[in-house]
């Protein structure tokens, strides 16, 4: 089958079209499928025209739109000229099949400019996020028209395909109540061997904790985090319960807001005179990622309770059970894909700051964390790779093929 993959933006600073889309795409190809990926970089314009293959994937990096003096020029006329240039190379090529990633924004309007057109090919689409305004929107300081905008995307989007991939069982539950005859498959964020090539967690974490000054004698916990997942109150009263309860604890924070929620935080530490048993590390580039990962004892991923994370499919998780720390999270939405309470990590009672407080405590007093640490690692790259998890992958194909076919005849 000859696949169109299209991505949603660049390969950077995001994390969709590196961690989600190749990895599917390069699993699509080892089954034998010929898959060409469309990138439209524009937060990422360093990569604008670029072509290359990647492990039998072909993919190509659309060119820097030109004003043509038509319209205004600004994001939404950078957009959508992608889109188009998405669409017309979907037409000039004739795949059996376009695999959209996200309904929303340059991939969505590529969706909908496919989607117009009589003689189309099969349209599958895949969510990771609950884009519109009860979901990811409530996270960005979106204005009130453009939330608006995506939730008419995504929602329009899902009626104009033929199958769905989901990254999470709420995304698949949506999907069948807006469009019930379209067959699904539910496909996290798997691990991913290219990604980690570089990685070497075993031999890194001693010397990382020397050289933030952090003994062997204490207990550092690892906070992962982007801030959008947990709220910044209730971050501030879990570091203080578990400093409170457990004095040779220290806190390395791994991650940043959008906001600057961590600016927030380390105020917030400072007047509770907590600011000497943290460390602030901001975003690393992802190959040093491991050493903060393997100096770690526990490592904090909580999910507040929101459609947003019950929708979504964060693949920290895997970076996090691929280096073998313990994860402590909350029994929300796909966290509980990953973490095996007892087994491969610690799964709070819920997701308030005294649940997971103990559970974070429970994690440091447990014996036996060797083997969580193995089991972690193995379901990491063993069930959760992403050739087991695409295995269904060409019976959807074929599917959205058929069902395209019949409403074309």
């Amino acid at each position: 089958m000859y696949a169109t993959y299209i991505a949603p933006f660049g390969f950077a600073p995001k994390n969709t079209t590196g961690r989600r889309v190749m990895p599917m795409a390069r699993a699509a190809a080892a089954m034998g499928h010929r898959v060409r990926v469309i990138v439209p970089p524009y937060d990422d314009p360093a990569t604008y025209g670029r072509e290359w293959e990647d492990d039998g994937v072909e993919v190509t990096c659309l060119p820097r739109p030109r004003f043509d003096g038509t319209v205004l020029v600004g994001p939404a006329w950078t957009q959508w000229r992608l889109a188009r240039a998405a669409a017309d190379l979907v037409a000039q090529w004739r795949p059996d099949l376009v695999h959209v990633f996200k309904p929303k924004a340059v991939s969505g309007l590529a969706q909908m400019l496919i989607a117009r057109r009589k003689d189309r090919p099969a349209i599958v689409l895949d969510l990771d996020d609950w884009e519109g305004r009860d979901g990811w929107s409530r996270n960005e300081a979106y204005a009130r028209p453009l939330v608006e905008l995506f939730e008419i995307q995504e929602r329009l989007g899902m009626r104009r395909c033929d199958a769905f991939t989901t990254a999470s069982r709420l995304l698949a539950e949506r999907a069948s109540a807006v469009a019930s005859d379209c067959p699904r498959l539910h496909i996290p964020n798997g691990f991913d061997p290219a990604a980690y090539e570089d990685w070497a967690p075993d031999r890194v974490g001693g010397a990382f904790r020397r050289s933030l000054g952090i003994g062997s004698d204490a207990q550092l916990v690892l906070i992962y985090t982007r801030f959008f997942d947990y709220g910044l109150e209730a971050w501030a009263r879990v570091i203080r319960d578990i400093a409170e309860r457990s004095p040779t604890a220290r806190f390395l924070v791994l991650g940043a807001g959008k906001f600057g929620q961590e600016r927030d935080l380390a105020a917030d530490m400072r007047v509770s005179g907590l600011a000497d048993r943290m460390s602030f590390l901001g975003w690393l580039p992802f190959a040093d990622i491991p050493s903060a990962l393997a100096a770690a004892d526990v490592a904090l991923m909580p999910l507040a309770d929101t459609v947003a994370n019950r929708a979504k499919c964060s693949p920290r998780y895997i970076d996090l059970m691929y280096a073998g720390v313990p994860v402590v999270t909350t029994p929300v939405g796909e966290a509980l894909t990953f973490v095996r309470d007892g087994e491969t990590g610690y799964v709070a009672a819920d997701a308030s700051p005294e649940a997971v407080t103990e559970t974070v405590l429970r994690a440091l007093a447990a014996t036996g964390v060797a083997g969580v640490r193995m089991r972690a690692s193995e379901r990491a790259t063993e069930e959760l790779s992403w050739e087991r998890l695409t295995a269904p992958l060409t019976g959807l194909y074929e599917g959205a093929v058929a069902r395209a076919a019949s409403r074309r005849a």
